[in-house]
């Protein structure tokens, strides 16, 4: 099994179906209803509290309304709070005092200024739990904390939208214990990333790339009917060892990171709103555990604050 520092390869079994199969097996799968599992235990008398935040200054995802909502009525269910905003000015050690984890839900670009990425960063570092879906990973380029909320994991490239089999790496993780061992997604855009983070995070989820054509890129593309599919050129996909979620502790906080996310049909498949909970249960948990721990520490003068 896994740990936060050391993990082992592609645990997938058996001969990778063709991509035709593949694309058949997905064109004739339904989507899987909503189906919530009971509630999760929590420590303490009052409910968890996530800040879902979705500003974007690049690409603006369609699947962002859909996404907060089903976090929303997931925390309804599941026994969490859940504020949404888009407003960075949230982002203040007071205001961020009041929560346990933060989930950042398909956001681009640089989101956040100066002392809104140190209030970011200190509440991580001081137990707090952050998550990031999709793109997530297209976000804070010039915030080298952030970096480290990705692992490292920066996004670099897509395809066009298409089936692909994810492989199971933690059958223990409670975002990912429910899934079989391969799960074929029907329709979904697959990120690659700058580098692996194994070695670096406990990976949850991989691709297998045999599964699903990485090229050609189709990121930052022009637009028009002259050329409604061009490429962009110099950059691929393939990556080999390609995980797609994983989670890693951050000072004394901790990350957990999904690249799906992308297609609204997504927040409608039960294996991934489970997936989706077990991560944000997660970084809740984690932050309320040791968050209560460091609230009070001492000033420079000697005296106890938040």
């Amino acid at each position: 099994m896994c740990t936060d520092s050391t993990c082992s390869g592609s645990s997938g079994t058996g001969p990778t179906p063709s991509r035709r199969a593949l694309l058949g097996a997905a064109l004739a799968a339904p989507v899987a209803p909503l189906v919530l599992s009971a509630p999760p235990t929590w420590a303490g008398i009052e409910r968890p509290r996530l800040l879902v935040f979705s500003r974007t200054t690049g690409f603006r995802h369609m699947s962002i309304e859909t996404a907060v909502a089903t976090i929303t009525d997931l925390g309804a269910v599941h026994g969490f709070d859940v504020d949404a905003t888009e407003d960075p000015t949230a982002f203040t050690h007071r205001g961020l005092d009041a929560y346990d984890a933060i989930a950042f839900v398909n956001t681009t670009g640089d989101v956040l200024e100066g002392a809104q990425r140190t209030a970011l960063k200190r509440f991580v570092r001081r137990g707090g739990g952050w998550a990031g879906v999709h793109s997530a990973a297209d976000t804070e380029y010039s915030n080298p904390f952030y970096t480290r909320l990705l692992a490292g994991g920066r996004f670099l490239a897509h395809p066009l939208e298409q089936p692909g089999l994810m492989v199971t790496e933690s059958a223990t993780h409670r975002s990912t214990r429910h899934l079989p061992e391969q799960w074929l997604i029907p329709i979904e855009e697959f990120y690659s990333f700058t580098s692996s983070v194994r070695g670096r995070s406990r990976v949850l989820l991989s691709i297998d790339e045999s599964s699903y054509l990485q090229d050609p890129n189709t990121s930052n593309l022009p637009t028009g009917p002259e050329n409604p599919f061009p490429t962009y050129p110099g950059v691929s996909g393939v990556m080999g060892d390609h995980p797609m979620a994983w989670t890693h502790r951050v000072g004394r906080g901790r990350s957990w990171y999904t690249a799906l996310g992308h297609e609204i049909t997504m927040y409608y498949d039960d294996r991934f709103t489970q997936h989706l909970l077990g991560g944000l249960v997660t970084v809740l948990k984690h932050g309320r555990k040791h968050r209560s721990r460091s609230y009070l520490t001492l000033s420079v003068e000697g005296r106890p604050r938040r």
